[in-house]
């Protein structure tokens, strides 16, 4: 089989040439910029800064601190930049975080790629399922994957420089598309791969389009800043059992058997396109991976209320099954009679808030809800997993759970070690939902067995729990 062949030696060349220092003149309305020459231009970590030759003031002595210029032209000897906003600094420096180059319009369609720099290699090989390509520097390659969308692929890739110091993660589209189609699509995107490798790819982006499906010379680019990188130790897949189990023995039985894989390009392509088309599953990915670097008091929080979120989300249309009375008539008897009751004490001073209660007539308990996903998806919860489950009004008023039992006493250390253990519960009972609901069928990382010498929970199960 031929390897699919992408060109990606021109735009990496070119953010190279782009990032150097570079001089020329501003254009815009406002009189604090425009007619300004000898700007000086370069990158500055993941931003791009200006500097002028003299300090700027206003007409009416008022401070241009925090000022932000929109509309501005960058104007070189070669090449004109449209500037989205430049925000003022200091009296001598601007921050620009958007930059488009002036032969490009956003609303044409166009065939794009990503191209983010990379500070450390990406490795898909225990997670996600190959995909074989070749480039200007790569006879072959397997350090990729593919997504199917509905009516395209989408290639992710890695690169690097001409002297291989640098990498670069590029996703790329086979499909003519608007500029904020395929920039949302590539926020899904990496929210997904980043949930997957446990590091969310942010810094910076060059945006490129083409006009010929084979992507070989852009006509135009956009330069965005990104969020920051989130790196974690938590992913929830992992073909590879040496990597977390500690018993070299256990690692090789595991091993021998051969049942571990990571995602399918089917499996992985559906996730993506849950994400881009439900902001709901997007952000509850988004408050997991977040919440995987943040420190143990906010943790158990986050997997709380990405587990209510999750929840609504598989439940969906199934709210009046599921209810505890799933009889519409009888259901509706119920309430006329209960509500004749409600009648009766609603004039005592003591019934504060009879409404209230009409409203939660025949409705499920929050500790109920978070359960009904894992019982729509037919995935078993152990008397632990119920039992942290069950925490969920204790992480989200700021309690910490005394699962052992050992009192109001007990130390910080104790403390923490209960908030680590039902954060790695959480973490995992959460992926066993989100993957399945994806339609994948393997096994998950158990972070409860991993992580049990740190929080001092022995736990009587494997160190990959089957979904």
């Amino acid at each position: 089989m031929k390897a699919k062949y992408f060109y990606n030696k021109e735009p990496i060349k070119f953010i190279e040439e782009f990032e150097l220092p570079k001089n020329g003149s501003l254009k815009c309305r406002s009189n604090y910029l425009n007619g300004l020459k000898n700007i000086s231009f370069e990158s500055n970590k993941n931003l791009f800064k200006i500097s002028f030759k003299d300090i700027l003031t206003s007409k009416n002595n008022k401070t241009i601190l925090g000022k932000i210029i929109k509309d501005v032209s960058f104007n070189t000897e070669d090449e004109t930049l449209k500037i989205q906003q430049i925000y003022l600094d200091s009296f001598n420096t601007g921050i620009i975080n958007s930059i488009i180059s002036s032969s490009l319009k956003k609303d044409k369609l166009k065939y794009y790629k990503i191209v983010i720099p990379l500070k450390k290699k990406i490795n898909f090989n225990f997670q996600l399922s190959k995909f074989i390509y070749a480039s200007e520097n790569w006879k072959w390659s397997t350090n990729g994957t593919i997504i199917n969308f509905e009516d395209e692929e989408i290639y992710i890739l890695q690169e690097k420089d001409e002297t291989k110091s640098k990498g670069y993660l590029i996703i790329e589209s086979n499909k003519k598309q608007s500029f904020e189609e395929f920039a949302d699509k590539m926020f899904a995107i990496r929210v997904s791969l980043g949930y997957i490798l446990g590091n969310f790819i942010g810094g910076k982006a060059y945006y490129f389009a083409y006009n010929n499906k084979n992507r070989k010379h852009f006509i135009g680019f956009v330069f965005l800043t990104l969020r920051e990188t989130i790196k974690t130790l938590m992913h929830p897949v992992n073909s590879n059992p040496y990597s977390w189990t500690r018993v070299k023995s256990e690692a090789n039985k595991i091993y021998k058997r051969k049942e571990l894989r990571g995602l399918t390009i089917n499996e992985f392509s559906k996730l993506c396109q849950t994400v881009f088309k439900n902001d709901d599953f997007l952000a509850m990915l988004l408050l997991i991976i977040e919440s995987s670097d943040a420190s143990l008091i906010f943790r158990p929080s986050g997997y709380s209320i990405a587990l209510e979120t999750l929840s609504d989300i598989v439940i969906g249309d199934r709210k009046e099954k599921l209810s505890p009375i799933t009889s519409k008539t009888e259901n509706k008897n119920f309430r006329k009679d209960l509500n004749k009751v409600l009648d009766k004490y609603s004039g005592k001073e003591c019934f504060k808030d009879i409404e209230t209660l009409r409203g939660r007539i025949n409705q499920v308990t929050n500790k109920e809800r978070l359960k009904l996903p894992f019982k729509i998806l037919n995935i078993y919860l152990s008397e632990e997993d119920l039992k942290v489950i069950a925490s969920r009004n204790d992480f989200l008023h700021g309690r910490v759970p005394d699962y052992r039992e050992l009192g109001d006493d007990r130390s910080i250390n104790d403390k923490d070690k209960d908030l680590y253990y039902a954060s790695v519960r959480l973490y995992t009972l959460l992926n066993m939902v989100i993957l399945k609901h994806v339609g994948y069928d393997n096994y998950v990382l158990n972070f409860s067995k991993i992580n049990e010498m740190s929080t001092g929970y022995p736990v009587e199960e494997g160190y990959y729990l089957k979904v």
